[in-house]
């Protein structure tokens, strides 16, 4: 059975994120759903993007401005403040219009070139004198006659806007509630290059405005909507809206005309909007509906000069020589307050002046119309490089691409603009493409999780066979170990002849083999062999060969030579593997120490004599069995002397390795057997075996067994009972 315990190690230790790339991404359905996810954010960007996507957006654009707000090189625009010091000083507001009118003069004095009021009066003075008079019925009919005859303060403040150029403001309305002063009575808008941009800016049905006097006296009139987007932030400035199917400016652009001494606008659009205005020669880029992104700065108080200190007199003229001013109210309760993406709370007056700068210095945020097309793109590419990528790396390298692919579209974003004030977001190609992680992530997992199901499953299956297996094999070691002859069981053996042998299998079984038996009351039968291989099949032809063996020998009772002929012929003829074995047997006379050897490819014998050193036997021998069907193998005779010692191993001794892979080999066999010479303790059968086993072993140590190993060894004694004798 094959074994899978590497792959199911690697799915094991640690979870699926150890498996291999092509195994925990599932290639087929993961890839398949983060393509629809893919195309189904795309077409939600394209068709939904304006709508779904756009807080997000605007969070993005919002933190570019927190992050790097814009930096003006000079204020040509200032804030005359009605600030909480102004109201606590000089009484409540709404002030009287004398009042507001010396504002107007003491501004124009220290040489504002044109002056803006963002305050609306669309009721008459409630301070005036006439209407004073009025509420009191107790003056003296003579004073009251003289009274009436001063000019009203709206009239006073008519006055002083004939003389001074003042922008008043607007306010569109959705609903109409009778005008008191018709749109084109001051309208000087005029488009060129295509049909009037009615249906690009915002519509009015109709518009609050100031007393009629004060409109007939100012120099312009503009309106002081400001848009906020639909969470409440104001973005974006108009230049130009419609009341009443009528172009008019907005205070902006009317207070650029008016400073710029000009009479009228020109309005550059055609079929896809509006692309800018005109105003003298200057012309003044916008979005596609007239409306310009404003790049806002941190409010600076330097922008702001209080009223109360312009109508002391106390602000040095070069403050606010050659600037635009802007008359407005701040004090607490009073001011028109809304939320800017630099500040939550800015006054509406400083959204006005920050505007004006932005003109003036050609300053504007730009959303090209192809940005929301790149984003797709750059979403689209990003999407694709993921599920081209993650399938070939580890989750967690996977991760790491999507969060470098997110840090660079973002850079891209911070960088466009910083250097060129265009708004690029990067938030939906990372969130989508953190989508589309997930999707492929969690593909993975699962297919992860399946694969460590079925591993897990198939591990069991496995240890299952295993464990049947090694039972089987522990049963088939106990038969062939069974197999062999204990050496103190050998029915009929002398008591001067001793016999030891051992037999230890490289694997659970082996393919060495060994037999020892009487023939008779006089002969002793005994064989090594070893069949070529290890395991199952070595041991099963090992049994074969034993059995083949033991069976001929004590059933035809025939010289060796002929005994192990008829064996290798019996052998091979049943050997579709092709095995051989090497084999020495010998038949030994108990009486007279007479050996007859045969050698079928195996090591010769080593003879231990007390009166000599150890010395390998020369034998003639032939080749291993099955290798020659019908080799006639020759046979050699040895006489031993009593005290003598056989000893035959097989090749698992000489070709022990240890971790170095060095061989045991015959020298040391020979000096082990050198050691043992002069003790006669040593020199028993069993000790010989067992102590030989024990220096093999030292050898190796720690090192996997090479071969199966198997040592026998026959001690003859001259018997001492005439009855033995020949």
């Amino acid at each position: 059975m094959p074994s899978m315990s590497a792959d199911a190690g690697a799915a094991s230790v640690g979870g699926w994120s150890l498996l291999p790339p092509c195994t925990w991404f599932a290639n087929g359905p993961g890839r398949l759903v983060a393509m629809l996810t893919t195309v189904v954010l795309a077409l939600c960007h394209g068709f939904l993007g304006q709508s779904y996507w756009e807080p997000v957006r605007y969070r993005v654009f919002d933190t570019y401005q927190a992050m790097a707000p814009w930096q003006g090189q000079a204020l040509n625009v200032v804030i005359v403040d009605i600030d909480e010091a102004s109201v606590t000083a000089l009484g409540q507001w709404p002030w009287p219009r004398t009042r507001l009118a010396r504002l107007i003069e003491a501004t124009h004095q220290l040489g504002a070139r044109a002056i803006g009021l963002d305050i609306l009066m669309p009721e008459a003075d409630r301070l005036s004198l006439g209407m004073f008079i009025e509420e009191r019925p107790d003056v003296q009919p003579a004073l009251r006659h003289e009274l009436l005859q001063l000019p009203a303060s709206d009239t006073l403040l008519a006055e002083t806007l004939q003389r001074i150029p003042v922008v008043l403001g607007r306010a569109g309305t959705p609903e109409s509630k009778g005008l008191h002063v018709p749109v084109d009575d001051a309208m000087r808008v005029r488009a060129y290059g295509g049909e009037p941009p009615l249906a690009y800016v915002r519509s009015y049905q109709g518009h609050m405005t100031n007393l009629p006097q004060l409109e007939m006296a100012a120099s312009g009139h503009g309106y002081l909507n400001t848009e906020p987007d639909r969470d409440g932030v104001v973005r974006l400035m108009p230049s130009l809206v419609a009341v009443q199917e009528a172009l008019a400016p907005t205070f902006v652009f009317e207070l650029l005309r008016v400073a710029g001494r000009q009479d009228s606008y020109r309005v550059r659009v055609d079929d896809h909007g509006i692309h800018g205005i005109e105003i003298g020669d200057t012309l003044i880029r916008t979005e596609s509906d007239g409306r310009r992104r404003l790049y806002f700065s941190k409010p600076d108080p330097k922008r702001h000069i209080s009223a109360l200190h312009v109508l002391q007199g106390t602000v040095p003229a070069d403050r606010v020589q050659d600037t635009i001013a802007i008359i407005g109210v701040t004090a607490l309760g009073l001011a028109d307050v809304v939320s800017a993406p630099v500040a939550t709370r800015m006054d509406g007056v400083e959204v006005q002046a920050q505007a004006l700068e932005n003109i003036l210095s050609n300053t504007r945020l730009v959303r090209p119309a192809l940005a929301p097309w790149l984003e797709l793109l750059v979403f689209l590419v990003s999407a694709l490089l993921l599920m081209v990528m993650l399938p070939h790396v580890r989750p967690v390298v996977g991760v790491g691409l999507f969060l470098a692919s997110a840090l660079l579209v973002c850079t891209g974003g911070v960088v466009a603009f910083s250097r060129g004030q265009y708004l690029f977001d990067p938030s939906f190609a990372s969130a989508g493409n953190a989508v589309v992680l997930v999707v492929l992530l969690t593909s993975g997992f699962a297919a992860s999780n399946r694969r460590r199901r079925e591993l897990r499953a198939a591990l069991e299956l496995e240890r299952l066979a295993r464990s049947r297996m090694e039972g089987e094999l522990q049963a088939a070691r106990d038969i062939q170990m069974g197999m062999l002859p204990a050496p103190w069981a050998i029915t009929g053996l002398p008591e001067h002849l001793a016999f030891h042998a051992l037999l230890e299998p490289a694997k659970e079984v082996g393919g060495d083999l060994y037999d020892a038996f009487m023939l008779d009351e006089n002969h002793f039968f005994f064989i090594v062999g070893d069949v070529a291989g290890k395991g199952v099949p070595a041991s099963l032809f090992m049994a074969l060969s034993k059995t083949l063996c033991k069976s001929l020998a004590l059933r035809q009772r025939v010289p060796l030579d002929t005994l192990i002929t008829a064996l290798n012929r019996e052998v091979a003829r049943d050997n579709p593997q092709a095995l051989f074995v090497t084999a020495i047997a010998g038949i030994l006379d108990v009486r007279t120490g007479e050996v007859d050897l045969c050698s079928a490819g195996h090591e010769a014998p080593i003879l231990l004599r007390s009166s000599a050193a150890p010395c390998s036997l020369t034998v003639t021998g032939g080749p291993p069995l099955c290798i020659l069907e019908d080799f006639a193998y020759p046979v050699d005779r040895l006489q031993l002397q009593s005290g003598d010692l056989l000893l035959m191993m097989t090749d698992g001794v000489t070709e022990a390795q240890d971790t170095a892979q060095t061989l045991y080999g015959l020298e040391r066999v020979m000096a082990y057997c050198n050691t043992i010479q002069d003790t006669p303790e040593r020199r028993g059968a069993l000790a010989v075996c067992q102590g030989l086993y024990d220096d093999v072993k030292r050898f190796v140590r720690d090192a996997e067994p090479f071969d199966d190993i198997t040592i026998m060894a026959i001690r003859f004694t001259t018997p001492a009972s005439p009855a033995l004798l020949p």
